[in-house]
């Protein structure tokens, strides 16, 4: 009876003993570390994202799990074995509407995790802002006068750039005596340093004309650009409280309208879609320096 109670005693001891030590063993062990060289960048759609990083881990690693999220939501997951040293993320069109965030999570044999974000802030060109949206004129400042001076048929009227150097124009419900029935919307050119913006149009006796922007402001919100404007002293009535002079400096302002399938070239309706009044667009070579 006595052999039971001293083997049943150093049983428990052994057992009690391997608890502490596993105990103490699992205590030794430091939580995992995750650091970036870098937790918040800036760049553009097409620009590559270099980060370093460095993990350190005192137990036996289990794996990193690198996740890209659009606004919380994980769209792609990558799962390493070890821990690289660097890394490359690039940066796309689709990142510039979503808050973009890639998370690096270490987990080690024990279970312990450490994790860190990389926010990427996309920010467009200027061109890849013309591109992405539509760009409804609404207002056309004087700048004489600093006050908007638009004529009514005009503030509904829709321009889409294309990446192929066209650009068209939606006419909307309200047409002018001239202009909308007579010209073809056809190429532009942007200096991408400069940010001066041609715009050819052709008409229907295949003359040709440029128009001139230089963008000022561009956003997701909106577009700002001053133009000179010649020969308004023709529509002196002799009433204006402020007279046209022959040359004039205005700002024309744009607002950003999301691209749509429904966007509807030159007239209301399907049938000038292709052709315009013009039916054609002459050739031209920008100089744009």
């Amino acid at each position: 009876m006595k052999n039971r109670i001293f083997t049943s005693l150093i049983l428990a001891g052994i057992f009690t003993g391997a608890g502490f030590l596993t105990s103490c063993e699992d205590e030794t062990f430091s939580d995992p570390i995750l650091s970036l060289s870098e937790t918040a960048v800036t760049a553009a759609p097409g620009e590559d994202v270099t980060i370093t990083v460095t993990g350190t881990v005192d137990a036996e690693l289990e794996s990193i799990v690198i996740t890209k999220l659009w606004d919380g939501a994980a769209q792609e997951t990558e799962t390493l074995t070890s821990i690289p040293s660097s890394y490359t993320y690039t940066v796309t069109n689709e990142d510039a509407d979503h808050i973009l965030t890639i998370n690096f999570l270490i987990t080690d044999v024990k279970g312990k995790t450490a994790s860190v974000d990389l926010v990427i802030t996309v920010k467009l060109t200027p061109r890849q802002l013309l591109l992405k949206y539509n760009w409804r004129l609404s207002e056309e400042i004087r700048k004489k006068t600093n006050a908007d001076d638009i004529n009514d048929v005009y503030n509904d009227d829709v321009y889409r750039f294309n990446a192929d150097g066209t650009y068209d124009k939606s006419i909307g419900e309200k047409t002018d005596d001239f202009s909308d029935l007579w010209y073809n919307y056809c190429f532009y050119d942007l200096n991408d340093e400069t940010l001066k913006l041609l715009m050819s149009r052709t008409g229907a006796f295949g003359e040709e004309v440029t128009d001139t922007l230089n963008i000022t402001v561009i956003d997701d919100t909106k577009l700002y650009a001053d133009v000179t404007y010649y020969d308004l002293d023709v529509f002196n009535t002799g009433s204006e409280a402020t007279p046209y002079e022959s040359v004039e400096e205005y700002e024309k302002r744009f607002v950003a309208v999301a691209k749509t399938g429904n966007f509807d070239p030159y007239m209301p309706g399907a049938d000038d879609d292709n052709t315009g009044p013009a039916n054609m667009c002459a050739d031209v070579t920008f100089e744009n320096d």
